[in-house]
């Protein structure tokens, strides 16, 4: 089922007991309940659980938590790796016999067996990020209680991706998101993948709507409803009921739309597709996402939004770092690390790891293009069987939950591997393939640390595993990780162009890692303006990514710490989200246009000098907002001006009135309500 569902139902969050007891018209359709309170736990610190059949029995010794849920930040428990066990009461109603039932896992990490009534019905092997569904069609007993039971493990074993410690992360263990029932009439559809088509010269939208179900039903008629999202008018463009075309078990629609908004970073503008199931005047089923019409190419290696060349700049953010969640955050903790990344200016990102869908329908709605990849990371990872097969079906179910989202144009299939080994290299482009099969619209790509291992002016030259991507990710150390001079890390970015120079190519990762480097943020401060300043020099370099937002838990060599509190200093913020001094550097290399001067002008007015950036990131500025105040924290309260269109490099002398006799603190903010740079003129 696609994972965007819950999002786009009713989410019902009143005590379970009491709902469960409505009567059918309170479940009408489709239902989307909330199972996040009151689970007992315990910790199996001798892995005797199994052995001792606790499923078949309510938990001896059990604690009380809340979902999302790990272990590891709690003080008793936070270096236990190994078994957990939940368990949770539910009173099913007799008149859902006839409903389809499925339980919602947002992610448990990272392998875990679900009972119900004692009786094993699901096993996730080695996929602690994904979005997952149990089927609990006629494994109830209506009418009375259900135990769910879900032993979960956070081993560092070698039957899960990422491989054993071959990750520099947390390993957080637990239910780590949230959980709810799915309750629908049948037939019920598995999920709703969208594809979005739009023409750039004449903002028409094609869209091809899919549901999935368990087999093919000839009679359904889809009730479909598409309206404006997340923009200024909530325009209903489509509404009409219709007979779908079937394939094997996929019923299609297609859907012509003759005006469309397009997505755009600056401008994300949405559109919600509501789809009624229908067994002929009875509404069985609903199912809803949202989705964004835009167009990103590359044309001889360079990048294109919805035909505007452009170039992209970003930060990533790891997951779990605060120490007071851990993987168990909370919607706010998520929000908050997003807006985060918005402050810096981010409009790309990648993530090395599934996050919670709340994240991507973050980047959707405020404008951040992302590469979304499987887990698949480091050198110690083997190429066998069983490594590629976990690999495999964490991609394919990766894609089928994020497939709507129009945030995300790549999926990447791997970082740091061993990009020049032979059974390594095939289990890479096995990979891309699988993905370009799976989503033949998007991008895909690997991300590699091994371009500069080898170049084509060698006769024995064997390219990188990273060229059978659509575009190259190259994680860039240079001056830290990678040992020689800062002045050479150019001739390096213009070996691995000279022999790719087909292939666009974008920095996937640059920053300076304390304690294995030192120097504090005064290091990483001159560490990021002499990296862009290489970067936007190159015309070849497409995009950039900041790695880190926030210094970092993880089990990695970090600090000297060994609790909950070991982590990586990588970031422009610290764990709790407060900024560094790098973090207003970061902003400002990263902003579309350059303020650089204010002078006095014509009696009264200031004269403020900007240009267009020419470097990272490049587009055109349009929409934005100039403001003029005495002080940082009160630029909403000061004048505000509209900016006219800016291209890259144009040069522009921007008349504004002289307020505070001279001196002036200049904001300028995107359509979205970001600040894209403030600085104090005095």
């Amino acid at each position: 089922m696609k994972a965007i569902t819950q999002r786009c139902t009713r989410i019902i969050i009143v005590p379970l007991l009491i709902l469960l007891a409505l009567s059918s018209p309170a479940l009408a359709q489709r239902d989307t309940i909330a199972l996040n309170s009151n689970w007992k736990f315990v910790i199996d610190k001798k892995a005797e659980g199994q052995q001792e059949k606790w499923y078949e029995q309510p938990l001896a010794g059990a604690a009380t938590v809340q979902l999302p849920h790990t272990w590891n930040v709690d003080e008793a428990t936070q270096n236990h790796y190994g078994w957990g066990w939940y368990q949770k009461t539910i009173r099913v109603p007799a008149n859902w016999k006839n409903k389809t039932v499925k339980l919602q896992f947002g992610a448990v990490n990272h392998t875990s067996f679900t009972y119900i009534n004692g009786k094993k019905i699901d096993e996730n092997i080695g996929d602690g990020f994904n979005k997952f569904f149990v089927d609990l069609t006629g494994k109830l007993i209506f009418g009375k209680d259900n135990i769910i039971t879900v032993a979960v493990n956070n081993d560092y074993g070698k039957n899960k991706v990422p491989f054993g410690s071959s990750f520099d992360w947390p390993n957080d263990g637990g239910i780590i998101r949230k959980v709810a029932l799915i309750v629908s009439d049948k037939p019920a559809a598995q999920y709703l993948h969208v594809t979005p088509v739009l023409n750039v010269a004449n903002s028409e939208g094609k869209l091809d709507i899919q549901l999935a179900f368990d087999k093919p039903e000839s009679k359904l008629q889809f009730a479909i409803s598409i309206r404006e999202e997340n923009q200024n008018t909530s325009n209903i463009i489509y509404n009409n009921t219709v007979k779908p075309s079937w394939q094997n078990n996929k019923a299609a629609v297609h859907v012509d739309l003759p005006n469309v908004h397009p997505w755009h970073f600056d401008f994300p503008n949405l559109y919600r597709i509501d789809v009624i199931v229908m067994t002929g005047e009875k509404a069985v089923d609903k199912i809803s996402t949202v989705t964004g019409f835009r167009e990103i190419k590359f044309v001889n290696g360079q990048t294109f939004l919805n035909g505007e060349r452009i170039k992209l700049m970003g930060v990533e953010w790891t997951a779990g770092s605060n120490p007071d969640f851990g993987f168990a955050e909370t919607d706010s903790v998520i929000i908050s690390q997003c807006k985060l990344m918005k402050d810096v200016n981010a409009i790309f990102t990648r993530q090395h790891f599934q996050q919670d869908e709340l994240f991507y329908d973050f980047c959707d709605r405020n404008g951040i293009i992302v590469q979304q990849e499987v887990p698949l990371w480091g050198p110690e990872t083997p190429a066998n069987d069983t490594i590629r097969n976990i690999a495999m079906k964490q991609l394919e179910r990766m894609v089928n939950n994020f497939y709507n989202h129009p945030s995300i144009f790549s999926w990447g299939v791997g970082n740091e591997l061993r990009g020049r080994d032979k059974d390594m290299k095939q289990c890479i482009a096995d990979l891309l393939k699988r993905s370009r099969e799976l989503d033949p619209i998007r991008f895909t790509a690997y991300v590699s640390n091994t371009l500069t291992w080898g170049f084509s002016n060698n006769s024995t030259f064997v390219p990188d595993a990273a060229a059978g991507g659509d575009y190259l990710m190259m994680n860039e150390y240079g001056g830290s990780w990678w040992d020689l001079p800062t002045g050479k890390i150019h001739n390096y970015l213009d070996s691995v162009h000279m022999s790719y120079p087909d292939k666009p190519f974008f920095i996937s990762e640059f920053g300076l890692c304390e304690p294995n480097f030192k120097g504090g943020d005064e290091r990483r401060i001159e560490d990021l303006i002499y990296h862009m300043a290489i970067y936007e020099s190159k015309p070849y370099v497409e995009g950039a990514i900041y790695f880190d937002l926030t210094d970092y838990r993880t089990h990695y060599s970090g600090t000297s710490d060994t609790t909950k509190y070991r982590r990586r200093v990588h970031g422009i913020y610290d764990m709790y989200g407060k900024p560094k001094p790098s973090m207003k550097v970061l902003r400002e290399l990263s902003s579309p246009v350059e303020v650089q001067s204010v002078r006095n002008w014509a009696k009264g007015k200031l004269n403020v000098l900007i240009f267009g950036s020419v470097g990272l990131p490049q587009h055109t500025v349009n929409g934005y907002k100039l403001y003029v105040s005495d002080k940082t924290d009160n630029y909403l309260t000061g004048k505000v001006y509209q900016l006219p269109t800016i291209t890259p490099g144009e040069r522009m002398n921007f008349e504004v009135d002289n307020l505070y006799n001279g001196k002036a603190v200049i904001t300028i903010v995107r359509p979205t309500g970001f600040v894209v740079s403030q600085k104090i003129f005095e």
